[in-house]
């Protein structure tokens, strides 16, 4: 009997640690899968796995007696940020708007800070970036399918949305939300392969890479190709000039590949009509219709200077300094930093800078670790940051549940503790 109990006693905050790992990978398919979750079902799935994973995480620590917090540089710049977005909320123009996006908010903080905990072996972090990649290699190829006429699942298909069916968006119902989430995936997997490096893997990376950057190309998402070019010429930069980088003819056949793989692909009659219509205005978003809008954004911040109108409320709100000519209703500014100053206020700003300084710092530090797991994921993961950091000066993206989920795991991995090897 007292065996049994002793056992019983020691398994079960491990069983507790389990349960919040599975919710967090349950969130990683998920979410994706479930059209970016930006209905509200989705988001209330999202949430509910959410609070699953927190609860079982507090269950384990209560029985291992175990209360240490893991500690990150980003911990006091988060809190400021929640500070400010409390109080902006506080005197929101729309407070019940304001307290979801709260909610919402709160949800991602606890899977960044989920994702530290429980991704303390090397094993758990390879794990979890396995299951982006194969996220990333599922929405790939079926969006292929679907691009092509092939669609086994009803379900994925979205009859009452505008887009073309030229236009790849696999699971998504926007083109530019899968080429936002498939911009962050791909470093993960080029920075598994450049630094943890193994010829038995090259050829499987190798097609998986190019399914990747085929349905990329094929998003027509002109915003997610500079992203993902801009990311790729990060990740190379740093690469070259890194010193204890010895594989740069692998490096040189990859960019080679990479480039070769996307001309063939652009080379396709629907890419070359797409690059045709850069600064087309009867686009609903051309690049013309956001500058446009961008001026009467800028004008919504000057009226609301200190605390903006409160987050979450932009829908809301900027109907009342949409410029005048535009063809359809801004919803998002197709601009993530112009709208999370119009939410929060002019204090955002320096905010997002302190977040930005400190990320990247943390992340060049871990580069120059002795273990090339980490410095391969680390360099991924701040690829993916940089290449959607880029995307979000022309899109929505971080406003996107499923893509916002997929930039917390990026900025966790790079901010976390080094993962102990397992014993």
């Amino acid at each position: 009997m007292n065996t049994t109990t002793i056992t019983t006693t020691t398994s079960s905050p491990e069983v507790f640690n389990t349960i919040t790992r599975g919710s967090i990978y349950f969130l990683l398919v998920f979410t994706p899968l479930a059209r970016g979750t930006v209905q509200p079902w989705a988001q209330i799935l999202m949430l509910m796995a959410i609070v699953v994973a927190l609860a079982a995480h507090v269950m384990g620590r209560s029985l291992a007696w175990d209360w240490q917090r893991q500690k990150t540089p980003l911990d006091v710049p988060i809190a400021a940020g929640m500070a400010l977005c409390a109080l902006s909320a506080a005197f929101s123009v729309h407070r019940g708007i304001s307290f979801q996006a709260l909610v919402l908010l709160l949800s991602y903080l606890a899977v960044f800070y989920l994702v530290i905990h429980t991704c303390d072996t090397r094993i758990r972090l390879r794990l979890l970036i396995y299951i982006v990649i194969g996220v990333a290699l599922f929405l790939a190829v079926f969006g292929i399918f679907k691009r092509f006429g092939v669609n086994p699942f009803p379900w994925w298909e979205y009859g009452e949305l505008k887009y073309k069916p030229d236009f790849l968006a696999a699971t998504y119902g926007n083109h530019n939300h899968l080429a936002g989430y498939l911009e962050m995936a791909l470093p993960l997997l080029l920075g598994l392969f450049l630094k943890d490096y193994r010829w038995g893997r090259v050829f499987m990376m190798i097609y998986i890479a190019f399914l990747i950057i085929a349905a990329q190309v094929l998003s027509l998402s002109r915003g997610g190709w500079i992203a993902t070019l801009s990311g790729l010429a990060f990740m190379a930069a740093v690469l070259l000039a890194d010193r204890r980088f010895k594989r740069r003819k692998v490096l040189a056949a990859l960019v080679a590949a990479t480039v070769f793989s996307a001309l063939l692909i652009l080379a396709s009659t629907p890419v070359v009509e797409r690059m045709q219509t850069v600064m087309e205005m009867e686009e609903e978003a051309s690049f013309h219709s956001r500058v446009v809008a961008w001026g009467g954004v800028r004008q919504l911040i000057v009226e609301h200077p200190a605390l903006g109108t409160g987050p979450g409320t932009f829908q809301d709100v900027f109907t009342q300094y949409q410029p005048p000519g535009l063809g359809a209703r801004f919803n998002f500014a197709h601009n993530d930093y112009l709208q999370f100053i119009a939410d929060g206020g002019l204090l955002v700003i320096p905010l997002m800078a302190w977040l930005v300084i400190v990320t990247y710092r943390r992340g060049f530090r871990k580069l120059r670790h002795d273990s090339r797991l980490i410095r391969g994921v680390t360099l991924g993961a701040l690829t993916g940051i940089t290449a959607i950091g880029v995307h979000s000066l022309i899109d929505f993206n971080l406003h996107i549940p499923a893509n916002a989920l997929l930039f917390t795991v990026l900025v966790a991995l790079v901010v976390m503790p080094i993962p102990h090897r397992e014993s």
